[in-house]
């Protein structure tokens, strides 16, 4: 048992000397750090961060030096957008940033070509840009209750998404035909359509 924990003791000091992409089974086990302040007292260990309910209109750009960066949790604040110094935290792998004031999806998540996990739930986003079609590692996508429109044919390119969260969005019949024929293995949750008017 002890041997054990010598193991992972000297595997976490190995995965502090360098940058690195961790496994999906070690991402799910490193501590969160829910201060900056702390994180950024041994910015190359921190992995997960979760500022959540912190009130920002803006990303803290000292954020900037966590280069190890695999999850970050942005939730529940007050933002517009991401600064385009955020595409240099090319490890992450989960971002989370619902109950934010997004209308479009920025640019900047495009970049992160390891995104396994999306959440921009309950934002104002309006469309998907055709970059989102990059994201070939993205599994899970989380956009229910936003004010998205049509999707562009270029979601089709993210192979490897298998749950897609749409609830709470009006889309015609055609349009949800649509985008299922356009992401054939996913499994999409939309909201009945509204047959209001009829």
């Amino acid at each position: 048992m002890r041997s054990t924990a010598v193991i992972i003791a000297l595997l976490f000091a190995v995965m502090a000397a360098q940058a690195q992409l961790l496994p999906q089974t070690a991402l799910d086990t490193v501590r969160t750090f829910h201060s900056l302040e702390r994180a950024l007292q041994h910015p190359d260990s921190v992995y997960r961060l979760d500022l959540s309910h912190k009130k920002l209109k803006q990303v803290p750009e000292e954020i900037r030096r966590l280069k190890n960066l695999n999850a970050l949790d942005l939730g529940r604040n007050k933002l517009r957008d991401l600064p385009g110094w955020m595409n240099e935290l090319r490890y992450m792998q989960e971002f989370s940033a619902g109950r934010n004031k997004f209308t479009q999806i920025p640019n900047t998540v495009c970049q992160w070509k390891h995104l396994k996990r999306l959440d921009l739930h309950q934002n104002h986003i309006e469309g998907l840009p055709a970059c989102m079609g990059n994201l070939k590692e993205l599994f899970s996508l989380d956009l229910w209750s936003n004010d998205l429109g049509e999707f562009p044919d270029e979601i089709s390119g993210m192979k490897a998404l298998r749950f897609l969260d749409l609830r709470v969005i009006q889309f015609s019949d055609k349009e949800i035909d649509r985008i299922s024929n356009l992401l054939p293995s996913v499994k999409i949750f939309f909201s009945q359509p509204c047959n209001c008017g009829e």
